[in-house]
């Protein structure tokens, strides 16, 4: 996918969980995180790369950004044209627990402990087995007030499209008297191969399988 992105003018967000687990320190990183980097470092001469860290990346703000045109660890980003840009992880509010476990993880302290940590590789790959068993049941539960009462709360603010990862599953929400202003949940591409493409002049939307969006953007 990403070759045939290469004969495209489009730019590029990743809005994280890109990989099943990316720990961006010495020892942690497999060849296929390395790989990943060569490519983004490549192409950032050529469109927008820009990455938003999931759940599943840790300290890559830190330590690759040099690899993207931006790379943010923030619960979103937004572009000057108003369009925003979510992970989806710090959306639910009422998850405490996940919050919790969010800030004990991705901090100063733990990053050192980890960079240090005997055996680290190895516990990560058991962190890795946990995250995978989580996955299978979080699609069923997904929190969806939350996520239209985070959109709501973003439209108000003037922001007018919102883009989101996270939750695996295709969904948009748009509430009639903010007009055109969405929000989209992108579909996981591992298991849908589906992309999202966003032309901003005029507006439009098209979320498919990958082949057949580039394919068709190329005629």
């Amino acid at each position: 996918m990403l070759e045939a992105i290469e004969s495209t003018a489009h730019d590029l967000i990743f809005l994280g969980d890109i990989f099943d687990l990316w720990i961006a320190l010495p020892r942690y990183e497999a060849d296929i995180h390395r790989r990943f980097i060569a490519w983004c470092m490549k192409q950032k001469r050529i469109r927008t790369i820009g990455y938003l860290e999931g759940n599943h990346e840790f300290y890559l703000a830190s330590q690759r950004a040099e690899a993207f045109t931006w790379c943010s660890k923030e619960a979103w980003w937004q572009d000057e044209t108003g369009t925003l840009y979510v992970h989806g992880d710090q959306i639910n509010r009422k998850d405490r627990n996940y919050l919790r476990f969010k800030k004990l993880t991705k901090n100063r302290i733990t990053k050192s402990i980890l960079r240090f940590l005997p055996l680290g590789p190895e516990f990560a790959d058991s962190i890795k087995a946990g995250l995978n068993k989580n996955n299978s049941k979080f699609r069923w539960q997904i929190p969806w007030d939350e996520i239209n009462l985070f959109a709501d709360t973003k439209f108000a603010e003037g922001v007018d499209t919102i883009f989101m990862g996270h939750f695996h599953q295709e969904y948009s929400y748009r509430k009639s008297e903010h007009g055109s202003k969405t929000i989209y949940a992108l579909p996981d591409w591992l298991s849908t191969q589906k992309i999202t493409l966003f032309h901003k002049n005029p507006i439009s939307v098209s979320t498919g399988p990958w082949i057949d969006l580039l394919q068709a953007d190329c005629l």
